[in-house]
Formats: C-alpha cells, sequence, structure tokens
C-alpha cells in the first residue's frame, strides 16, 4: 500500500488519468527558459543498441512527455541543446515516476535526471 503523504497516488490530489500519465512516463523534456526557445537533440541507448532518437523544438516555458516509449530498465541518454550543451546520463525508466527520463534545460545548460517532481 503507498502511504497517503505520497501526493502521485493520493486519490484526493489526483485524477486517474494524470496518475496513468505519471505511472506510464517514460520521458519528460521541459525548457524552463522563460524567454528562449531551445532545439533539443536526443538519444537512448540500452546496452549500446539505440532505443530512441529524437529532435524537439521547445517554445520558452514548454513542456512534453512521451508515455510508454520504453520497456523497463536502465538507458544512457545524451542530449544536446542549440547544438552546444551537452550531457550524457544514465537512468532507470519504469512504471513509478520516480524511474523516468527527466530533460531540462536551464539558462541554456542541458541537465539529465530520473524521477517527475
Amino acid at each position: 500500500m503507498v502511504p497517503p503523504s505520497d501526493p502521485l497516488h493520493a486519490p484526493e490530489t489526483t485524477d486517474d488519468s494524470t496518475r496513468w500519465r505519471l505511472e506510464s512516463e517514460d520521458l519528460h523534456v521541459r525548457n524552463h527558459d522563460r524567454r528562449t526557445e531551445h532545439d533539443v537533440r536526443l538519444e537512448i541507448r540500452r546496452d549500446d543498441e539505440l532505443r530512441h532518437r529524437g529532435e524537439y523544438h521547445l517554445l520558452s516555458d514548454q513542456s512534453g512527455s512521451s508515455v510508454n516509449l520504453l520497456e523497463a530498465g536502465e538507458y544512457t541518454v545524451s542530449a544536446t541543446v542549440d547544438d552546444a550543451a551537452s550531457e550524457t546520463a544514465t537512468v532507470r525508466v519504469s512504471d513509478d515516476p520516480n524511474e523516468t527520463i527527466v530533460v531540462e534545460i536551464i539558462n541554456g545548460a542541458v541537465r539529465i535526471t530520473e524521477g517527475v517532481n
């Protein structure tokens, strides 16, 4: 049983469709820059095999996500912003919202973390 202090699973704060999206979301990309658009290029690999490649154009303060994109497991994620700033990280993906690939652009820099907050 999930403790009621977990807002992602508390029925009074999260409807069924939101809970489904959070539990099914494998990739979340967000541009935190309020005045700047960015181009983001992603590659997601597992065991050196390319599992997903995508290019995204994010408007200022825009985000997007992909659900049921990947099987549960550990992935190496590489992200490049505007053909300049780049980062690579290893992230675990599952139906747990704390195991989601999160790519964030902040002041033109890119950060890859695990888990939707």
